[in-house]
């Protein structure tokens, strides 16, 4: 079964810390996580220094972890970092993909990242808050996106709220139906299975699973 990546915000100034790779050991060690679920996403509003960020990267990709890239196109050290860390994922920053379905340049930008990272899969589109954005993305190749079109940002706690209350529709929806001697047309449990299937689309949106 494949896990799903879990992606942490680090600065910079925090991964060129010695005790930084200690500690992230210490966590694997007492089962935290796997290696090969954490993907540690370099923040680029933060100006660094790329080439000695590049050696802690190699030390910390010897350990199973992948690396992802935030806010492209919004820090002045992008494009050099694009080359010398080589990341796994790239986001890229709202500032370039709002408003991308009436501007053409902002689509062809997107789609030559696209084809640098190789894969729509390694490019992430943040700050998609509408339709047609959306669709502009996905022809420029990009198969991930986040932002508000999705939905807004949610805790941990939220996220298992929202598995309870897709469990408890669930149950609901296969009572009634034994109530209803399984007649999937009636009109209650239609409506019922309406409500689930909801539930279950906006748990896929919030994991990236494209619909």
């Amino acid at each position: 079964m494949t896990s799903i990546p879990l992606f942490v915000n680090v600065m910079p100034s925090s991964l060129v810390q010695d005790p930084f790779i200690e500690q992230l050991e210490l966590l694997f060690r007492d089962g935290f996580c796997e290696p090969h679920q954490l993907v540690i996403e370099i923040v680029e509003y933060i100006s660094y220094d790329v080439a000695r960020l590049s050696r802690m990267v190699k030390s910390i990709r010897s350990l199973g972890i992948r690396i992802a890239l935030d806010d492209v196109g919004a820090g002045s050290t992008s494009l050099e970092a694009l080359f010398e860390l080589e990341p796994d994922w790239i986001k890229v920053d709202r500032a370039l993909i709002q408003g991308i379905s009436i501007l053409p340049s902002k689509q062809r930008f997107l789609s030559r990242l696209v084809r640098f990272m190789g894969s729509g899969n390694a490019v992430i589109a943040e700050g998609v808050e509408n339709y047609e954005d959306l669709k502009a993305v996905r022809e420029a190749g990009v198969n991930i996106s986040q932002g508000y079109y999705w939905s807004r940002p949610m805790s941990i706690y939220d996220l298992r709220d929202l598995l309870s209350e897709i469990e408890r529709k669930r149950n609901e929806l296969v009572k009634l139906a034994q109530i209803r001697n399984g007649l999937l047309t009636d009109e209650a449990v239609i409506h019922k299975n309406q409500q689930l299937d909801m539930l279950i689309t906006l748990y896929q949106r919030l994991l990236c699973i494209d619909l």
